[in-house]
């Protein structure tokens, strides 16, 4: 077990390095706080309480206690402790039989996680392929049917609109001719 000392922080012995190192940060965030600021004001002292809550400044029985601290001054300073928000905890306290619990989580270990990993990578790249797939059928079949010319059919497209013109032009000699003719205009 490590150093109790070295887990010991004002008054609590912590489970972890970590944790107590949390605790020490939380420490020297409070004496800035109260260092930096005036804790005669009251919608200072509020400002500051709804933003450690909202950004979830503490995280140990330190950091509650001051928290804890501030609402005592809010509401000695005459604001109503109805309209300060509580305190969330986000931990339990119950001690549980983990063996027994339905609620635990099964571990995952690294193979299974990698495993997993390559299954979901897997279905992702086949999921584009078929994607594609079917983007690449509708192009083709857009190409093949559509009226635009395009780089499959632009000889045909192009042979036909100068015979249609041309089609045109003639039927325009042709009803000239024959206008000609009805008129007796010669040339």
């Amino acid at each position: 077990m490590e150093n109790i000392e070295a887990l010991t922080v004002d008054g609590y012995i912590f489970a972890n390095k970590e944790d107590a190192e949390i605790a020490k940060n939380e420490i020297r965030k409070i004496e800035y706080i109260e260092s930096h600021t005036d804790m005669t004001n009251m919608a200072i002292v509020k400002s500051i309480y709804e933003k450690a809550l909202a950004e979830r400044y503490f995280q140990t029985p330190i950091g509650f206690e001051y928290l804890r601290d501030l609402q005592k001054i809010l509401v000695s300073g005459g604001l109503k402790e109805e309209l300060l928000k509580p305190i969330p905890l986000y931990t339990t306290f119950k001690r549980i039989d983990l063996k027994n619990s339905d609620s635990v989580k099964v571990r995952v270990t690294k193979a299974e996680k990698k495993e997993m990993s390559l299954r979901m990578k897997y279905r992702n790249a086949v999921l584009a392929a078929v994607i594609l797939g079917v983007l690449c059928l509708a192009m083709l079949f857009i190409t093949l049917h559509g009226t635009t010319p395009n780089a499959l059919n632009y000889k045909n497209a192009i042979t036909n609109q100068y015979a249609e013109w041309e089609q045109e032009l003639k039927e325009r000699e042709a009803a000239v001719r024959e206008k000609e003719r009805s008129l007796d205009i010669s040339r």
